[in-house]
């Protein structure tokens, strides 16, 4: 008997197979340095095991690593899928291992971006202050890793309403920025994820904006040097087509 996992696989397979007869385009989603970046790909072929895609910016192939979302009308759920092959200078690659995601796909109402450097935050909550690594962070949220796992009896819970202090670079810090802790999950080496959405004042706004602008613009200048290394005749690239 197949597993759910195989089955999975094998029903993803069939949509995109649908797709390339028809010529009907997906969209692939891929997480660069906390930027969400998305491109219409083409389907060129597809097997039992994989399929070979083209996207019509080749640029974003320098991103891609790991897995990947795609999705289509014609899926229940968002699909993630494993990156195996790739040539970044074609705009190809292939994928495998499909299976649905747990739950649907939500866009992003602004954009994140992730520090160059590491960033620490200090999170103040009801006279108990915990230290947390900085993961992303947008105009009305951020997401932090704690360096410890978050006990269940602390009084830092879900709904819960916060204070940070952190200092991403020297011209841009912010210091007793409220909040509120909007989920909390258990990660990895006993770390606890958070999801904090933010409430700035009008200044600490700016300061917001500012840095997202131009972390953004930092991001897509490295995105464009990743591609201009891997399609150097000494680049990493994989030639696979």
């Amino acid at each position: 008997m197949l597993s759910q996992s195989t089955s999975t696989h094998d029903d993803v397979l069939k949509i995109i197979g649908s797709h390339a007869a028809q010529g009907i385009s997906l969209r692939l989603t891929k997480s660069f340095q906390g930027m969400m970046l998305s491109q219409d790909v083409k389907v060129l072929a597809v097997d039992r095991y994989r399929a070979v895609f083209q996207i019509f910016d080749s640029k974003t192939c320098a991103a891609l690593e790991g897995r990947v979302h795609l999705h289509s009308r014609e899926f229940s759920r968002p699909v993630s899928a494993r990156l195996i092959d790739l040539s970044v200078s074609k705009g190809m690659f292939a994928l495998t291992d499909f299976v649905y995601t747990d739950s649907d796909w939500k866009e992003r109402q602004n954009e994140r971006v992730r520090p160059k450097k590491p960033t620490y935050v200090s999170l103040h909550c009801r006279r108990e202050s915990i230290r947390a690594s900085l993961q992303t962070i947008s105009i009305d949220g951020i997401g932090v890793l704690a360096c410890k796992n978050i006990k269940p009896d602390t009084k830092i819970q879900p709904n819960s309403p916060v204070k940070l202090d952190f200092q991403i670079t020297p011209n841009y810090g912010w210091e007793s920025l409220k909040g509120m802790l909007v989920y909390m999950l258990k990660a990895k080496n006993s770390f606890s994820r958070c999801g904090i959405r933010l409430h700035p004042n009008v200044k600490q706004a700016r300061i917001l904006e500012r840095y997202i602008y131009l972390r953004k613009r930092e991001i897509m200048e490295e995105l464009d040097q990743a591609f201009i290394t891997a399609t150097s005749p000494m680049g990493a690239e994989c030639q696979y087509f």
